[in-house]
């Protein structure tokens, strides 16, 4: 077996191809050996440690750097290679507690063609809940420029060493001025109502091992694209501006399951067959996510209106939960994370809530604007705050204090909200 050097070689080749990690692994690719890590030059190593660094891999990055150092040619180049071990150093050094508001925004699948979506029969509910890629485009930058970065939200808690069916709150250390986000996209399903009104249809597997949406055009041809939904969007703007996630963060992923995953449609209607067939293609499509820093949520099997009007019975939301975890849970791994259907809560002692949290989902997410963790000992509640057409036309005032001026977002194609 060759010899391994350094695991920031592995960070190497993630930095080329501009991929995220996982909180304290940048491990997303194959092992480097001794002999292929001759192909990389100091410069090199230099660029490639300096991209790491921007994306808060500060160990990663320092590994690379002292490799490069043994290989360095000339005390020109030595100094270079120390003064960026150094200014590292520093930026580690100078990270600070983060002690402000918890801020947790989410996205339904993006609008690619307004003047399907706005013209169909649901025009008023895409108005009021969805957000157009122009929209979630203009977002990104006005975000990164108030000094958000994205932030994996199982960093907010640890297990309790003292007792192990507890967790604790864990410290968020980021560079002074930095705000984290998390942030999350719900119902990322592609259901059969949504045809043929300016949405994409499925996530694909590119042959460059990427995350594709696929989309049937006005003029009904289907083409593949990088600008069709949320997670290709981000992950080539973290490409292109990598200090907007930490340690390669991106965000979560909501998923039903009574109309299969991302497009995919695993029902129980199929053949064991076609389920296994469908199931092996949208597993490859989540793991070359979560590959790049994506996680996946429960967001319920059959987001169904007892959920909402409270009306959900244990046996109900057992055979719910169960449900998912049997056709839904192959396709996106074991998660701890679950997204409630309606932003619905029941309370930290409901019965309901705590099948969940004892079904292993210790990190719940529903929605409003309290911008605060709750911690209960063995899990936290954590609200998240819509950013979609209802919040574009009716909060503006909470949209410019917190994120960005809405009126320089806002799609012009958009139909103005109904009194």
């Amino acid at each position: 077996m060759k010899r391994l050097i350094y695991i920031s070689f592995a960070a190497v080749l993630i930095a080329l191809a501009a991929c995220g990690g996982r909180r304290g692994s940048v491990a997303d690719s194959e092992e480097v050996s001794a002999e292929e890590v001759q192909v990389y030059k100091p410069d090199e190593r230099i660029a490639i440690a300096q991209r790491l660094f921007d994306g808060y891999f500060y160990d990663e990055a320092i590994d690379t750097l002292r490799a490069a150092l043994q290989a360095a040619r000339g005390d020109d180049e030595k100094a270079e290679i120390n003064a960026l071990i150094a200014e590292i150093e520093d930026g580690q050094a100078a990270l600070v507690k983060y002690t402000g508001p918890v801020h947790h925004v989410f996205f339904h699948s993006l609008i690619i063609y307004p003047e399907l979506a706005f013209k169909s029969g649901q025009a008023q509910g895409y108005n009021m809940w969805m957000t157009t890629v122009s929209e979630f485009e203009k977002m990104l930058p006005a975000l990164h420029e108030r000094g958000y970065v994205l932030y994996n939200i199982n960093d907010y808690i640890e297990q309790d060493s003292a007792n192990p069916a507890r967790i604790k709150l864990r410290d968020i250390m980021l560079p002074p001025g930095k705000i984290p986000l998390v942030l999350s996209i719900d119902d990322v399903n592609y259901y059969k109502y949504m045809e043929g009104d300016g949405f994409a249809s499925r996530l694909v597997l590119g042959d460059d091992g990427r995350v594709y949406t696929e989309v049937r055009t006005p003029e009904g041809d289907t083409v593949t694209t990088r600008t069709g939904d949320v997670m290709p969007i981000l992950d080539d703007y973290v490409a292109a501006h990598p200090d907007f996630s930490f340690r390669g963060a991106k965000g979560i992923i909501a998923l039903t399951g009574y109309e299969g995953a991302m497009g995919y449609r695993i029902v129980p209607g199929n053949s064991d067959e076609r389920n296994a067939e469908l199931t092996a293609a949208a597993k490859a499509v989540a793991d070359a996510l979560k590959r790049k820093g994506w996680l996946f949520a429960c967001h319920s099997y059959t987001h169904n209106q007892y959920f909402n009007n409270g009306t959900i019975t244990m046996e109900r939301i057992a055979y719910d939960t169960n449900k998912w975890k049997r056709y839904i849970e192959p396709v996106t791994g074991t998660t701890n994370i679950y997204i409630s259907p309606f932003g619905v809560y029941y309370g930290a002692t409901d019965p309901r809530f705590r099948y969940l949290v004892e079904s292993g989902f210790n990190i719940y997410c529903p929605v409003g604007n309290s911008r605060r963790v709750y911690f209960n000992g063995d899990n936290i509640v954590m609200p998240r705050f819509n950013l979609d057409g209802y919040r574009l036309s009716r909060g503006k005032d909470e949209l410019a204090k917190y994120y960005f001026d809405p009126d320089s977002i806002i799609d012009p194609v958009r139909p103005p909200p109904k009194p």
